[in-house]
């Protein structure tokens, strides 16, 4: 696969997410620089998932390779496909760390596991480039990884960090829980960093209001940052799947798949 279309793979991916979530006034389509800056107007508080995915996008698109490795191995143990996605995509093109098609594989099989359509197509690419010997080293590596890094524990995983940091929230804003984007004044906003559990995982000062944040919708430190859905896992993790749903033809690679991940649980998006 020419590294041109994987980036890509991760652009369109991260432009996807600016067009879920909640409306917006921008067009769908951003540009991988518009994906960037929604990035920076996002607040990751209490998300250590989208703090690393943010960051090692970043790095990634500076040329910043150990970086941005570094920042994805971070956010896949809290279940970051697109991050899990994007290290075997590395392994792939040997960035970040020697080229190793069974390592990529073993990656993207593991950031595939949610059924999203580009991640299982590009999953089975890899898997029709590999010889019999490796295919039985990269399903023997899925196994390796799965107890860190697959739903089964990496959703508990970020599932307790958004209940431990939304408890220090409750009670200390008010109106936390609600819909509301309009009630969360900027020092508000600026208190959350002294709160525990929050400094650790800020993803900076507060962005503008009035732009859109990576959701699509306004900027969290609008008030979006204490909306329900951003602290209850179960809806949590239903948004981030949502962004990456819809329809990919696989076509003849479809026929010489094989789904790594089949003899593991799949999540069935209850927390622990």
């Amino acid at each position: 696969m020419h590294r041109a279309h994987r980036l890509s793979l991760l652009l369109a991916t991260l432009a996807a997410l600016a067009c879920t979530a909640a409306a917006s006034d921008d067009p769908p389509g951003k540009s991988a620089d518009e994906v960037l800056a929604a990035m920076d107007r996002t607040s990751t508080y209490g998300h250590p998932d989208e703090f690393h995915e943010f960051a090692g996008m970043h790095c990634y698109m500076a040329g910043n390779y150990p970086c941005a490795m570094a920042h994805f191995l971070q956010a896949a143990r809290y279940a970051d496909k697109l991050s899990q996605l994007g290290i075997g995509l590395m392994y792939l093109n040997g960035e970040g760390a020697s080229r190793d098609p069974v390592a990529a594989f073993a990656w993207v099989a593991i950031a595939a596991e949610r059924k999203y359509p580009q991640f299982v197509a590009t999953r089975d690419r890899i898997w029709a480039g590999l010889d019999a010997t490796q295919r039985a080293a990269a399903a023997a590596m899925v196994d390796q990884l799965y107890p860190e890094y697959g739903d089964a524990s990496a959703k508990p995983r970020m599932a307790k960090v958004l209940r431990r940091v939304a408890s220090g929230m409750t009670g200390s804003l008010l109106g936390f829980g609600a819909s509301s984007i309009e009630t969360m004044t900027p020092a508000q906003y600026l208190g959350l960093a002294t709160m525990p559990g929050l400094a650790s995982g800020s993803g900076g000062a507060m962005p503008p209001c009035g732009a859109s944040s990576i959701d699509g919708a306004p900027i969290t430190g609008c008030g979006n940052v204490y909306a329900q859905w951003r602290w209850d896992p179960k809806q949590y993790f239903e948004s981030r799947d949502a962004a990456r749903t819809g329809v990919v033809t696989v076509g003849p690679l479809e026929q010489v798949r094989r789904d790594a991940t089949s003899n593991h649980p799949a999540s069935d998006g209850n927390q622990r």
